[in-house]
């Protein structure tokens, strides 16, 4: 069993907003804070009517959140439209990913939600061109190192992230989902052959199914569940809005994730968000028998890991440290090789050692 707390309370029926307590709201505020879902507090709030019945305070403290947040939301458009700017003479189309996507698309999971970077996918053959005329224009890495920039280009799904020299935001190029060296591997020409394109904007975003994989994708094997209860809400709404949108969404969403090698992310991650969020899924999404997953033993500890890790801590409550470490060597175990990954693991730890040595000298 999952404990529960106020914010998951929320989450799964954000109706519980009208009746808090103060203590529930004082607690709810640092929860969700710590979460970055604060600023989505007032988008729940205002589907239910019940903006005017929350406290000032809470107000006052939910609005400060959301002014930062669109901040943070101007700035990914600011920067998407310098670099549509730059790559105008370039003939190669552009796929939005992940925050931009849901923000350019206008979908729920968008409001309220912080964005730190844009993230873009191109095709493989036209990321040489695209770099290059990025690089002219201002943008540039920070990655300097031979290795680093090895690791980049040979084995990750993206180059080394850029900035413009006369701004902050970090511009991810993509030209897969996922790491090409992993264990899951993304046909990327099958997501082109089904990205929408956004009505009047020259972009495009992945369809609906794509778009719920990459999200579990990334929360379960890029990130290493460092987007935490945050990107799992994503998910959460993500699939209640495809299911109202469009037709058949559960039985598609199960057979594309057969086709881009995703079984297995996307059933700890709709798994995951029954638990904690009460996420109500299609009945062939909740039979184990339709994904690829390892023996019993197996689901069980990465269910019980996922949860305790993803799982809103309350204040003063300690994070789950060791399972952490257990998802982190997981991660890197399914996204190298052993051969590859020892070799990776034995160079980081060099590094650090040396800079450790070098700071105490």
């Amino acid at each position: 069993m999952i404990p529960s707390n106020v914010l998951l309370e929320v989450l799964r029926d954000p109706a519980r907003l009208a009746s808090l307590a103060e203590d529930d709201w004082d607690l709810l505020l640092r929860m969700a804070r710590a979460n970055r879902l604060i600023a989505r507090l007032e988008f729940l709030l205002g589907e239910q009517g019940a903006w005017e019945s929350a406290p000032q305070r809470a107000r006052d403290n939910i609005r400060g959140a959301l002014a930062h947040v669109q901040y943070l939301q101007l700035q990914i458009r600011r920067e998407l439209m310098e670099v549509r700017k730059v790559l105008r003479g370039v003939e190669a189309p552009l796929v939005l990913l992940k925050g931009a996507a849901y923000l350019e698309a206008g979908l729920p999971c968008s409001q309220g939600r912080s964005l730190s970077d844009l993230d873009l996918l191109v095709r493989r053959e036209d990321l040489p061109l695209v770099e290059k005329t990025l690089n002219e224009a201002g943008w540039e890495s920070d990655t300097e190192e031979d290795y680093d920039q090895r690791y980049y280009r040979e084995w990750m799904h993206e180059i080394p992230p850029l900035k413009h020299r006369f701004r902050g935001v970090e511009v991810d190029i993509h030209h897969n989902l996922l790491a090409l060296t992993g264990r899951y591997r993304v046909p990327a020409e099958k997501l082109w052959e089904q990205a929408r394109p956004l009505e009047e904007k020259g972009l495009r975003v992945l369809a609906p199914a794509d778009m719920l994989l990459h999200s579990a994708a990334h929360l379960l094997v890029s990130d290493e569940l460092r987007g935490g209860l945050r990107d799992l809400f994503d998910i959460h709404q993500l699939y209640n809005h495809f299911c109202r949108t469009e037709a058949d969404f559960p039985q598609a969403l199960l057979a594309r994730s057969h086709e881009l090698n995703l079984s297995r992310p996307l059933f700890y991650a709709l798994d995951t968000a029954r638990e904690l969020l009460h996420t109500p899924l299609a009945p062939m999404l909740r039979d184990r028998r339709n994904f690829d997953l390892p023996n019993r033993t197996g689901q069980k500890l990465m269910a019980h890991l996922i949860r305790e890790v993803l799982r809103p801590r309350l204040p003063g409550e300690s994070p789950p440290a060791f399972r952490q470490w257990l998802l982190y060597v997981r991660s890197h175990w399914i996204r190298m090789p052993p051969g590859l990954l020892l070799s990776h693991l034995t160079r980081k730890s060099l590094r650090r050692f040396g800079k450790t040595s070098a700071k105490s000298a």
